[in-house]
């Protein structure tokens, strides 16, 4: 079991698709998958866990991305094996990080495909990772997989 499924999650109905989608995909590929979930890069964070010390954003981003992998795992008949990622940063800097040298990134989205694949996370995503990119809309049971695009140079 080689292959990575990178997903994003942010607890939205549309994250939620995506990453049934992700676990879908990696089941039949027999790879694993790895749910990110990124919150506000603002603040004071401790790089490590510390008694007593409790961050109000982090532990909505646990939560919300721990309600979603329930939720997602209820529909999937597959048993995939996941890791789950909390990064304190930009949604699109965590994913890019997580997605280097992985198989595929998967990301949801409820806007229309040609805004959300120029401009949206997606599209932002596209342009600095290596790997193709699933867009999961959310009213279509199936993923638009888009090459990554070359950086410019310079």
């Amino acid at each position: 079991m080689s292959g990575v499924v990178v997903v994003g999650v942010n607890g939205s109905t549309e994250s939620v698709r995506a990453l049934r989608w992700a676990l879908a995909a990696a089941a039949e590929r027999h790879w694993r998958v790895e749910v990110v979930t990124a919150w506000p890069h603002t603040g004071p964070v401790f790089v490590r866990e510390v008694p007593g010390h409790h961050s109000d954003a982090r532990e909505r981003a646990r939560v919300a991305q721990a309600d979603a992998l329930r939720c997602a795992l209820a529909e999937t008949p597959a048993a995939v094996p996941v890791s789950m990622v909390l990064e304190n940063a930009r949604p699109e800097d965590a994913l890019v990080l997580r997605a280097r040298g992985k198989q595929l990134l998967v990301v949801g989205t409820s806007g229309g495909p040609v805004e959300e694949h120029r401009t949206g996370l997606a599209g932002r995503c596209r342009v600095q990772v290596d790997c193709p990119v699933a867009v999961v809309p959310a009213d279509v049971d199936d993923a638009r997989i888009l090459e990554p695009l070359a950086r410019a140079p310079g």
